[in-house]
Parts: structure tokens; C-alpha cells; sequence
């Protein structure tokens, strides 16, 4: 059975998107958003920070959890 990950917004109701730069505003941790799968055909967004541990499927947090700072996709170099 194949999944995708559920669409989710961060606290002011804007689309979490790939390469988003995420902050907890309860706990101030910050995390990147990635593209994830595993053996068991689960796809899509995921979010993580190797350095504190962070690494979960995005839908295991309900809406406005996280607050979108930044893309780290987003380059100034034309």
C-alpha cells in the first residue's frame, strides 16, 4: 500500500513546501523540509535536523506547528 505524505500549513496558513526552513515556535527548533520514502512505499515531505534528531514524516505534526522562516532553495545568484 503506497502513501503520500498529507499536505501541511504552517502557523500563519501558508503551504509547507521542499526546502522550507522551519521554526517550533513552543520549542525554537528549527528544521528543513526534505523529500523522504521508505521500503514501505511511504513518499513526500519530511521534516529534519541531524543535529538535535529531528527527523519525521511532516503529517505526524497538525497544521500551524511550525512557522516557515525561509527556503533554503532560494538563491541570490542569477
Amino acid at each position: 500500500m503506497k502513501r503520500t505524505v498529507e499536505v501541511r500549513h504552517d502557523s500563519t496558513g501558508k503551504e509547507i513546501q521542499l526546502h522550507d526552513v522551519l521554526k517550533d515556535e513552543e520549542t525554537g527548533e528549527m528544521a528543513l523540509v526534505v523529500y523522504a520514502s521508505n521500503k514501505a512505499g511511504v513518499r513526500g515531505l519530511a521534516v529534519e535536523n541531524k543535529l538535535i534528531g529531528v527527523n519525521d514524516w511532516l503529517d505526524v505534526f497538525p497544521d500551524g506547528v511550525w512557522t516557515i522562516v525561509g527556503n533554503a532553495s532560494v538563491s541570490s545568484h542569477s
